[in-house]
C-alpha cells in the first residue's frame, strides 16, 4: 500500500524534526512531500536539508504569505498533479503538530500494518474519507491526551481529491458525493509550552495583523475571521493556560506515540512544559500574580492608548476650528 503524506510549514523550531523523524519511519521519506513557507529559523533550514539529503521531496517555492492562506486549493492541485507521474493509494494532509495513527479494537496504534488494515477497506474508494478523531496533548502532562471530534480533518483515495480548504477540514471528491469515517486518528501537539506556543500563534496571525496589543487581538477575535482562535490564544495568560492542563478531568493516558518516539530515538522534551522547582499550588499562586500583574499592565497601556486618541481627537478639531477662524479673517479683510 502507497501511502503519502503533504504537510507545509513555516519556522516549526521544536516540531520539525519529530514530524520528519516519526512519519519517515512510518511511511518511508520518499513518501513525504514538504511546503516550507519561507521559514527564516536557521535551525529549520538546516532541518529541510537533512530531510532532502535523506530522501524527503522538499519544495521551498510558496514561500508568501498569500501561498499559506491558499494553500488548500494549491496542495489539492499538487495532489492531482502527482497523480499524473507518482499515483499513491492515499494521500493524508497534516500540519506539522500533527501525527498520524489509528484507532483498532485494543487501542490507539501507531504502527504501520494496523494503519494499512483500517485502510484496506477504503481502496478504491470514490469518496471523501473523513479522519474519525483527534487526540489533544496536553504539555504539562506527558502521554495524556483529550479526544476531540469537533474539527474532523478529510484525506483522499486516489483519483479522488477535488477541493480541499485551508485547514483540511472539508473536502470533495472528483469521482462523487459520499463521505466515509474512516479509523484513522492522529494526534495533535497545537499547545507548546506557553512561550512557544505564543510565538506560533503570532506567526499564524501575522499575514493579517502587526499590532499584538490586547485590544488589537479583542478586535480580531471579535470579527470571528481568518484564525480568530490564534487570537484569544494570545489573550490568554500563562497561568489560565497551564491551570486548565493540570485539571484531572477530559485527559486520557495514550502512550503509543511517545513510545515510538522513544523507538525511533526522536527527543520531545522540549514539547513539554519544564518542571518547575516548587510545589504546584505555590508555582500556581506565582503565575496567578504575574497574570494579574501584567493584565493591570494591559489595561493601563490600552486607557493610555484611548486617552492619547481622545486628546488626539480634541486637538484636531481645535486645529480645524482655528483654521477655519483664520480662513474667515482673511476673507474679512479682502
Amino acid at each position: 500500500m502507497r501511502m503519502a503524506c503533504v504537510m507545509m510549514q513555516k519556522d516549526e523550531t521544536i516540531l520539525f524534526d519529530p514530524w520528519f523523524g516519526y512519519h519517515a519511519d512510518l511511511l518511508g521519506p520518499e513518501n513525504l512531500f514538504i511546503f516550507d513557507n519561507g521559514s527564516t529559523s536557521a535551525s529549520v533550514i538546516q532541518s529541510l536539508q537533512r530531510a532532502k539529503l535523506n530522501g524527503a521531496n522538499v519544495c521551498l517555492d510558496y514561500s508568501s504569505r498569500r501561498d499559506y492562506r491558499e494553500r488548500g486549493s494549491m496542495l489539492a492541485s499538487f495532489i492531482q498533479q502527482l497523480e499524473q507521474s507518482n499515483p499513491f493509494d492515499f494521500y493524508f494532509l497534516l500540519d506539522c503538530d500533527e501525527f498520524l495513527a489509528c484507532q483498532t479494537d485494543s487501542g490507539t496504534s501507531c504502527q504501520r500494518r494496523d494503519i494499512e488494515m483500517v485502510l484496506e477497506p477504503y481502496l478504491g474508494s470514490r469518496d471523501v474519507l473523513r479522519i474519525q478523531h483527534k487526540l489533544w496533548h496536553n504539555p504539562c502532562r506527558m502521554h495524556f491526551y483529550a479526544t476531540t471530534h469537533s474539527s474532523p480533518k478529510c484525506f483522499f483515495a486516489h483519483g479522488t481529491c477535488g477541493y480541499l480548504d485551508h485547514g483540511y477540514h472539508h473536502g470533495r471528491s472528483r469521482l462523487g458525493s459520499g463521505e466515509s469515517t474512516t479509523k484513522i486518528i492522529y494526534f495533535e501537539f497545537h499547545y507548546k509550552p506557553y512561550g512557544l506556543h505564543r510565538v506560533s500563534n503570532k506567526q499564524h496571525l501575522s499575514s493579517v495583523l502587526t499590532d499584538f496589543s490586547r485590544r488589537s487581538l479583542r478586535a480580531y477575535q471579535k470579527k470571528q475571521d481568518f484564525s480568530h482562535h490564534c487570537a484569544a490564544d494570545l489573550l490568554e495568560g500563562k497561568f489560565d493556560y497551564v491551570r486548565r492542563f493540570l485539571e484531572p478531568e477530559g485527559w486520557e493516558r495514550a502512550p503509543a506515540l511517545l513510545a515510538e518516539f522513544n523507538r525511533i530515538g526522536i527527543a520531545y522534551e522540549k514539547l513539554y512544559e519544564a518542571e518547575s522547582p516548587f510545589p504546584q499550588p505555590v508555582r500556581l499562586s506565582l503565575l496567578w500574580t504575574r497574570q494579574s500583574v501584567m493584565h493591570r499592565v494591559d489595561e493601563l497601556n490600552d486607557l493610555l492608548y484611548r486617552g492619547a486618541r481622545a486628546i488626539y481627537r480634541m486637538v484636531s478639531r481645535l486645529m480645524q476650528r482655528l483654521l477655519q477662524l483664520l480662513l474667515r479673517l482673511t476673507r474679512l479683510r479682502r
